[in-house]
């Protein structure tokens, strides 16, 4: 599919997926203020721009965010937060100043959302809050290289970078990730995926779909890329 369809048909729906955004991270490099994923870029919370571009292509989704603010629900999608019992966990290893677990703790927290609602689905695809680029055509060409037999973890990879939370997960994989979490003491997301069949999808082209806004700089150069964009909306309908 050309860029210039994709443009006109807008974002892709592909198989029975389930989307996870992964909302827990404090965001420090920002500075103080706003939660990360919540931050206003073009005038909406950093967050919504995520949902937006992928709420369209898979079959349901929901957000993981551990805070408990009015501006996650009204992102009108299902919004939860780790499981008690891996929150209780990072307590504890943090001597109660409530340290999160990191994001194997959100795609753990999206798998057993994914079993409990659509039990046909075997799949998520996560994804952090904080990419409001996210490419509308994701989930055809994650889905176009899920090959037989499939891989348990299919990761995206532009350059020389790979984008660890940008991945379809088999929730076959959420007892054997609880386990490594509460048990092992496993943190790191590539750790744990390299247990297991692993594959990775070369995005073509650049990164600018994959950019991170973690600190001002990027958030400044965030917000410039969605004010050009809605000026060319604007002259396209004129």
């Amino acid at each position: 599919m050309t860029a210039k369809a994709l443009k006109n048909l807008g974002p892709v729906r592909s198989g029975a997926l389930v989307g996870v955004v992964l909302a827990g991270g404090e965001g420090k490099r920002m500075g103080p203020g706003l939660l990360k994923p919540l931050r206003r870029l073009a005038g909406r919370p950093m967050v919504a721009h995520v949902v937006e571009r992928l709420r369209p292509q898979v079959m349901d989704l929901v957000v993981i965010a551990n805070e408990p603010d009015a501006a996650f629900r009204a992102l009108k999608v299902a919004v939860i937060a780790d499981p008690d019992d891996i929150q209780r966990a990072a307590k504890r290893e943090d001597s109660g100043k409530g340290r999160k677990l990191g994001p194997l703790a959100g795609i753990l927290a999206g798998m057993e959302w994914a079993k409990a609602h659509h039990p046909h689905a075997g799949w998520i695809l996560t994804a952090p809050a904080d990419v409001p680029f996210l490419p509308l055509d994701l989930t055809v060409r994650l889905c176009g290289h899920m090959h037989v037999p499939e891989p348990d973890v299919l990761m995206v990879r532009h350059g020389h970078r790979r984008e660890h939370t940008i991945a379809v997960w088999s929730v076959k994989l959420a007892a054997d990730l609880r386990r490594a979490l509460l048990e092992e003491g496993v943190r790191r997301v590539e750790e744990f995926a390299r247990r297991y069949n692993f594959a990775e999808l070369v995005w073509p082209g650049g990164a600018a779909p994959f950019l991170n806004v973690n600190t001002p700089a990027e958030f400044a150069l965030a917000t410039k890329r969605l004010a050009s964009s809605l000026r060319d909306r604007r002259l396209s309908k004129r």
